[in-house]
């Protein structure tokens, strides 16, 4: 019974702080170590951030034999949304992993009918020129005197 009665007491009292102090932590470790954006994953700190998904951007570049050419997935993904969704650049901005970036630099070097990009490689591709993409996130921060974009990890290079 007394066992019963501290379980109870514990329940009430402690399991709320104990589950927020977990949820805090989990969130405060996705944004330190995988650039989880502060907004998501709990929320702790997303007001003492501008760090916040619609500001963050998906440098994205086109690299074959001859040249280098930037895309701009926003762009992109509000002209072919069948291609790319909206959801998806969102996603992969709010929470830029590496299998993510590479999963996005593979359908975007996919040969498809709906692929808005692949008439800038096609020709390389018969010349039998290697193209690759590189993806980058980057994220709004103030480093005390400016605001400036810094990057969230290295660059993800994808090649077919």
């Amino acid at each position: 019974m007394i066992l019963k009665q501290s379980l109870l007491n514990f329940l009430k009292i402690g399991a709320i702080p104990l589950l927020l102090t977990g949820v805090a932590l989990r969130q405060i470790i996705l944004v330190q170590t995988l650039g989880l954006s502060p907004w998501h994953g709990g929320g702790f700190g997303m007001f003492a951030s501008i760090d916040r998904d619609e500001r963050r951007v998906i440098k994205t570049r086109l690299i074959d034999c001859q040249q280098q050419q930037e895309i701009m997935l926003p762009e992109l993904v509000a002209a072919s949304p069948k291609f790319l969704k909206a959801e998806t650049y969102i996603h992969v901005s709010t929470f830029p992993t590496l299998q993510q970036l590479s999963r996005v630099g593979q359908r975007l070097l996919s040969i498809d009918s709906q692929n808005p990009i692949a008439e800038l490689y096609g020709e390389n591709r018969e010349q039998g020129c290697d193209t690759k993409i590189q993806l980058q996130a980057w994220r709004l921060v103030y480093d005390g005197k400016t605001i400036v974009y810094e990057p969230i990890a290295d660059p993800v290079e994808v090649e077919l």
